[in-house]
C-alpha cells in the first residue's frame, strides 16, 4: 500500500523534470537559430555633404563655418546604403539651424534630415563654429584689373568695359565699411593678340589689397577688352610689273597718300621698312586711276587695305620726233 501511494508523486516529479528539460532545449534552439541568422550592418561614408544653414538672411550675415561635412552611414540594406552615400542620389541633407541664435560666435549642432529609417547616420563633426553678424549692403562700381602678362609681346590693353558696371555687395557691417575696391580681374589667358570678352567673378578688397568675405550680386560680370596692336607707319612705293605696251616708254605713278599704317606682331613689323606695290601695266595705254590692294605678310593688317594709284603712260619718242 505504501509503494502505491508514493508512485504517483514519483511520476509527477519525473514528468516535471522532463518538461523543464524540453523547455530549455527548445529555447536554446530558438536562441541559436536567431544568432546564426543575425545580419551584420554595412557601413559607408558620404563625403562633402553640403551644410544647409537656416537663418534670417535679411538681418544677419554668417561666416567662419565649414560648408561641407562627412556623414558615416550604417544599414543592413546595401541598396539604400549605396543610394544615400552617393551625392547624385542621396535623399538626406545636413542642417544647421541658427534661428534661435543671436550676434556672436557659436558652436551649433548639426542635424540629419530625410534619412530613411533603415539607415543610421552620424555627422563628422557633429558641431560647427559659426559667426553671426549684423548684415549691411552697398552698391560699388567694378574696376577692371587686366594682367599685362596675358599679352603677346608688343600688345597691350586699349579699352575695357564691364557689364554690369555696378554690383551689390552684402556682408557684415565691418566688412562693408572696410571695402576699398571691387575688382574684376583677368589673368589666366596667354598670348592674347586681339579683342576678347570674358565672364569673371568680381571680388572686394580692403586698402591693403586683401580679399574680404562678402557676397556680390550678380556673382559674375562680363569684361570686354579692346587690345592695342603693335603698329607702324610705312611708305608705299609703286613698282611697274607685267609688260609695257608698244609705244610706251615708262609710267608715272601718283598716289594721293603714299603712307599706310600696318598692324601685327612686333617681331614681324620690325622687319618691314616699306611696302612695294606691284602695278600691272600690260593693258594700260592711257592715264587711269584704280584701287590696288596693299599686300602685307600673313598676320599683318594694312590700314587702309586699298590705295588709289593714278598711272600715266609716257610715250616713247619716234625717229621723226627726234629729228
Amino acid at each position: 500500500m505504501k509503494n502505491d501511494r508514493k508512485s504517483p508523486w514519483f511520476i509527477r516529479i519525473l514528468s516535471l523534470f522532463f518538461a523543464i528539460l524540453l523547455y530549455y532545449n527548445a529555447n536554446s534552439f530558438v536562441i541559436s537559430h536567431k544568432t546564426n541568422n543575425t545580419v551584420t550592418n554595412l557601413e559607408a561614408t558620404a563625403e562633402n555633404v553640403p551644410v544647409n544653414v537656416t537663418y534670417n538672411q535679411d538681418k544677419y550675415f554668417i561666416s567662419g563655418y565649414k560648408e561641407s561635412v562627412s556623414v558615416e552611414l550604417t544599414s543592413n540594406n546595401k541598396i539604400l546604403l549605396d543610394k544615400e552615400s552617393n551625392a547624385e542620389t542621396r535623399g538626406f541633407s545636413v542642417v544647421m539651424d541658427l534661428t534661435k541664435y543671436s550676434v556672436g560666435t557659436h558652436e551649433v549642432p548639426l542635424q540629419i534630415v530625410g534619412l530613411p529609417n533603415s539607415v543610421k547616420g552620424t555627422v563628422k563633426p557633429n558641431k560647427l563654429s559659426v559667426t553671426i553678424e549684423n548684415k549691411d549692403s552697398n552698391s560699388f562700381k567694378v574696376e577692371p584689373a587686366i594682367d599685362n602678362k596675358i599679352y603677346q609681346d608688343g600688345y597691350s590693353t586699349k579699352e575695357v568695359t564691364i557689364d554690369p558696371m555696378n554690383v551689390k555687395v552684402s556682408g557684415s557691417e565691418s566688412s562693408i565699411q572696410e571695402i576699398d575696391r571691387v575688382i574684376a580681374g583677368v589673368s589666366e589667358r596667354t598670348n592674347v593678340t586681339g579683342n576678347f570678352s570674358e565672364k569673371v567673378q568680381p571680388y572686394a578688397v580692403n586698402k591693403a589689397g586683401e580679399p574680404l568675405n562678402v557676397r556680390i550680386e550678380p556673382d559674375t560680370v562680363t569684361v570686354n577688352v579692346k587690345v592695342n596692336v603693335p603698329s607702324k607707319r610705312v611708305k608705299i612705293t609703286p613698282i611697274q610689273s607685267g609688260t609695257i605696251p608698244k609705244g610706251i616708254k615708262d609710267f608715272t605713278f601718283t598716289l594721293k597718300d603714299d603712307m599706310v599704317d600696318i598692324e601685327g606682331p612686333k617681331e614681324v613689323l620690325d622687319e618691314i621698312n616699306g611696302i612695294e606695290l606691284k602695278v600691272d601695266t600690260t593693258n594700260i595705254r592711257e592715264t587711269t586711276t584704280s584701287s590696288y590692294s596693299v599686300v602685307v605678310p600673313n598676320g599683318v593688317k594694312a590700314i587702309p587695305e586699298m590705295v588709289s594709284i593714278t598711272v600715266k603712260p609716257n610715250e616713247a619718242k619716234t625717229t621723226s620726233d627726234s629729228k
